[in-house]
């Protein structure tokens, strides 16, 4: 990319949450785009300092799982995805809203809640394996929870393993939990897995990975634009793979439909 004749900042972030700043600058100072070189935590806080604005998000995937560029049509090679954004093709894309908060990906609730705190605390082993080794290691541990979860036209109650909003098919790296997902068609697909036994926790969790659960008995997905989730105990969940803990309470969920401009190919 030639860069002789357009103006540009290099920012560089050293501690949580200041992307989100950062981003917020660019669009005071007029800026036009904004390209966010890391992983979905990265991209997660640029977008919650654009939204709303008409700055346009490039990336250049530099993650750990790189989830949403994978649901974005965005090239992984560092070389490929520099060359898409030189072509400067543009697309508009979903956002999902939990509370005030933006997420470009996922939001997931219980179980992958718990393996994305897992990981973050993780010094050594990254990438798709250290996920996989998280999942593994809470899918032996973790303890299903009550959950309410209301949308237009399903409800449940019960006892659930997981949870979640994605706006992205993949989670956690390789993770297919919503395979039917798309970043543009206006919808959430909103999942829960009722909890069962260890022994079918690990024959299942293979199924999860390749995105063949969805006639699994206890597995429920729902495309939706909105739903409601109420808790009624502390429960670890994550926003794009950022850890946060959930307190006891009801929570919303919608899309923002068509709700950033992205430089994408649009493949996806």
């Amino acid at each position: 990319m030639d860069l002789k004749n357009i103006p540009y900042e290099f920012r560089f972030t050293s501690r949580p949450g200041e992307a989100k700043d950062i981003a917020r600058g660019a669009v005071n100072q007029g800026f036009s785009h904004v390209i966010s070189i890391g992983g979905d935590g990265t991209a997660h806080e640029v977008v919650n300092g654009i939204a709303g604005s008409e700055l346009i998000l490039g990336l250049v995937p530099a993650g750990s799982g790189n989830d949403f560029p994978k649901a974005a049509g965005i090239p992984l090679e560092t070389p490929n995805a520099i060359r898409k954004l030189a072509n400067r093709q543009t697309r508009r894309i979903d956002l999902g809203l939990f509370g005030d908060e933006f997420f470009v990906n996922g939001l997931g609730i219980g179980l992958d809640g718990a393996v994305a705190f897992r990981f973050n605390e993780m010094k050594k082993l990254r990438g798709e394996l250290g996920y996989l080794w998280g999942a593994i290691q809470e899918t032996l541990r973790f303890k299903g929870f009550n959950v309410k979860v209301k949308t237009p036209d399903w409800n449940y109650t019960g006892t659930a393993l997981l949870l979640g909003a994605s706006n992205g098919q993949c989670h956690g790296g390789n993770f297919k939990l919503a395979p039917n997902a798309k970043v543009d068609d206006g919808l959430l697909d909103v999942y829960v897995f009722e909890d069962m036994s260890i022994i079918k926790r690990m024959i299942n969790l293979p199924k999860v990975r390749k995105g063949s659960h969805l006639n699994l008995n206890g597995a429920h997905l729902k495309q939706v634009p909105r739903a409601e989730i109420t808790l009624d105990c502390e429960v670890k969940a994550h926003l794009d793979g950022e850890s946060i803990l959930l307190n006891p309470d009801t929570y919303k969920i919608e899309v923002v439909p068509k709700g950033l401009e992205i430089i994408s190919p649009g493949d996806n």
